[in-house]
């Protein structure tokens, strides 16, 4: 079921594509924006003021309701579908001596009409209007995208307003650019984009002449989805309406509806043919006629409904694509190898979507890889559905005999698939996974080995006594240089599976005393049994990986506040003594006010890094929130804790936290603690109270202090 799952997202993630997330963060109002000097690129989407206009205001009223605007995030309209008019307000200050020329862009084409405002004693003076709306050349700036000329007067601070009209989604993604280095970024990525559809003009080129010599439906139904989807690309970056119908405001406003309802016909029309749907799949294949009958006559409709509207039904009939993909998916899954080129091909294309999505969320660098990860994954994901389609003729002996292998696989690891379902760890998997190797190959001994770096440990063993456990071990890892982990001949015959999924890196290892064992029945039963053991490892490291992030603080790997609680709470024992530290970072607040929050999240990891260097093997450690830091040490009286309190005091007076710049930042902490007692009887709350009075009063005392209290 997760294929089926993932299919889904594949395609709702590529029909997502024309409307990535505009992320934005809450800020303060009215606050100018100083352009510092080195200015390459400032992402303005996080400091942008809204003010959603229902009701049409002049230019004049939009002043008058000026203290109504709201930080963007607030109102997140991203994806709305209205005729409401969107106000976007940005202060932008210019500290130097000179006038500074700069580019407001607006990263996303497919807005109906967008005009600069400048405020100007208390009224909006009006600027260029650009948008779809109007034609490419009216604009002063030639872009793709939707760029302005801002001019800053120098020591000045200069109110801008963006009046946005659409008539399709709202995005409003915007940028200041430096003028050389928006040249440069713009180069760079008109060098990328053209690879990226002359590849796709080549493939459509390609799959023509082959076409025309073999007269098979398949190729023409590819060849115009990839001619569709290309265009359909051409229109979200941009590049159609600057270069192909730029002068036709009125079809530039229509085309994007149009081609996701053309690709979605012949996509379906195409997986119809190369997928054998009548054949394989009768019944799926009539509904998916019938869909494909009310999608070919959809395509008159953007000549005559309003624009809004045609949105809204393309998107409708997008989501029926994807569940007819799902279907189609569920009913054929891997049975055929097109059906497999066909899976990994979307599955390419989810992933680069994937990446695009992790950088946005600042999970990965946003490079040229994560930037333009979406279109790879079109490249590819076009490339193997070729090599599928060219290739379908040649292998259809070939998949019948694979399929009979498959299948013999499958059955063979029926007993075997049941115990290891049934399994909670990687450990216990890896015995069952273990024995079955050794079963069906009647090998007599055999270990699990797991890669932690570039430590190779054992994870589980079977008929391997302790006494040469090492010895085995030592033996097989020597040759990883060489050809080991394959068939050897140490001691009689050896067999080694790798495994690798996701971060785990492990390799099965069996051996007999017995030489010349036929294996050759194994080319059909490897594969089945490493995709169903992947799946199983991956199903258990998701798990641990779900218990661990419920354990853990994700940005200092400290134990959570919840997890600390029951951690501190299992280990307490009233007959011992024990000491509860609560330590605080000083003045963090001016660290983030100074530096930005993202030095101040360095500042909390580099903070915990050196508490947990000095407790992780006394106590237990956890984050408390904030900028705050809980540590637990049993058997520990008072004159002991303040002894570790002094040292962690100078660990943070002799270690300084370095930035990239080469600044050096000494962070000082406040500690207060609370000891207890031998059968004293207070509970770890009361110590977290009595703790938390104590830093209360190190920080009135002058902070870089420790104070405590003993009951």
């Amino acid at each position: 079921m997760k294929k089926y799952i993932l299919l889904f997202c594949i395609t709702f993630a590529f029909f997502g594509m024309c409307a990535p997330i505009l992320h934005t963060y809450a800020t303060e109002s009215n606050e100018s924006i100083v352009i510092p000097e080195s200015l390459q690129e400032m992402d303005l989407s996080n400091r942008l003021e809204v003010l959603i206009d229902q009701d049409h205001l002049t230019e004049n009223e939009i002043i008058e309701h000026s203290r109504e605007f709201v930080p963007l995030a607030k109102t997140n309209p991203s994806g709305d579908i209205s005729d409401t008019v969107y106000w976007l307000k940005v202060n932008l200050a210019n500290a130097s001596v000179e006038q500074k020329d700069l580019l407001l862009e607006i990263k996303k084409p497919h807005l109906s009409s967008v005009t600069l405002y400048t405020l100007e004693t208390d009224r909006l003076k009006k600027g260029d209007t650009i948008g779809y709306r109007y034609p490419f050349g009216i604009r002063d700036y030639k872009h793709r995208n939707l760029v302005f000329t801002l001019h800053l007067l120098p020591e000045a601070s200069t109110t801008y307003f963006l009046k946005i009209e659409t008539d399709s989604f709202f995005q409003a993604p915007v940028s200041l650019w430096d003028p050389i280095a928006f040249s440069e970024a713009n180069n760079q990525n008109q060098l990328i984009l053209g690879v990226f559809y002359g590849i796709m003009i080549a493939l459509i080129i390609y799959n023509s002449f082959l076409f025309f010599s073999l007269k098979e439906k398949s190729y023409l139904y590819y060849i115009l989805f990839v001619s569709g989807f290309t265009m359909l690309q051409a229109i979200w970056d941009g590049f159609a309406f600057q270069f192909v119908w730029g002068d036709f405001p009125w079809w530039a406003l229509r085309s994007n509806s149009f081609f996701i309802l053309w690709s979605c016909l012949f996509a379906l029309l195409f997986a119809r043919h190369f997928l054998q749907l009548k054949e394989n799949a009768p019944i799926v294949d009539k509904v998916v006629t019938i869909f494909n009958t009310v999608c070919g006559l959809c395509l008159v409709l953007p000549f005559f409904v309003k624009i809004g509207t045609m949105t809204m039904i393309s998107t409708v009939m997008a989501t029926i694509f994807v569940v007819f993909l799902m279907a189609i998916a569920f009913r054929v899954r891997l049975k055929t190898r097109e059906a497999t080129f066909y899976i990994i091909a979307w599955s390419l294309l989810f992933i680069g979507v994937l990446l695009n999505l992790f950088a946005a969320y600042k999970l990965l660098p946003l490079t040229h890889l994560t930037l333009f990860a979406p279109k790879f994954g079109v490249v590819v994901e076009v490339l193997v559905l070729s090599l599928g389609l060219a290739d379908k003729i040649n292998r259809m002996r070939k998949e019948k005999e694979d399929e009979t292998k498959k299948y013999y696989a499958h059955t063979f690891l029926q007993n075997a698939l049941k115990e290891m379902s049934a399994t909670c760890s990687l450990d216990s998997l890896s015995k069952e996974g273990l024995r079955c190797l050794m079963d069906v190959t009647h090998f007599e001994k055999g270990f699990y080995l797991s890669k932690n770096g570039t430590i190779w440990r054992v994870i589980s063993k079977v008929n391997v006594p302790a006494v040469l456990e090492k010895y085995y071990i030592e033996q097989f890892i020597s040759f990883q240089n060489g050809d080991a982990f394959g068939v050897d001949t140490l001691e009689g015959s050896t067999f080694t599976v790798p495994i690798s999924c996701g971060s785990h890196n492990g390799r099965f290892v069996i051996w007999s005393k017995q030489e010349e064992i036929d294996l050759s029945f194994m080319d059909s039963f490897l594969p089945a049994f490493i995709e169903q053991f992947t799946a199983f490892a991956v199903q258990k490291g998701e798990l641990e990986k779900l218990q661990m992030s419920a354990m853990q603080d994700h940005l200092t790997n400290m134990f959570n506040r919840k997890y600390f609680l029951e951690k501190a709470n299992e280990v307490y024992v009233e007959s011992e003594p024990v000491s509860l530290l609560l330590i605080d970072i000083d003045h963090f607040k001016n660290i983030n006010d100074t530096y930005g929050h993202i030095i101040g999240d360095q500042a909390i990891t580099f903070a915990a890094a050196l508490i947990k260097k000095v407790f992780d093997d006394v106590g237990i450690v956890g984050r408390f929130g904030g900028e705050e830091f809980i540590v637990f040490m049993e058997n520990t009286n008072q004159q002991q804790a303040l002894g570790w309190s002094n040292l962690i005091l100078d660990v943070f007076r002799q270690e300084a936290m370095q930035l990239e710049n080469g600044t050096a930042i000494y962070l000082t902490i406040s500690i207060g603690f609370s000891s207890s007692k031998p059968l004293s009887f207070i509970t770890i709350d009361d110590m977290i109270q009595m703790a938390d009075e104590q830093l209360y009063k190190a920080k009135k005392n002058g902070r870089n202090q420790v104070v405590s209290v003993c009951s």
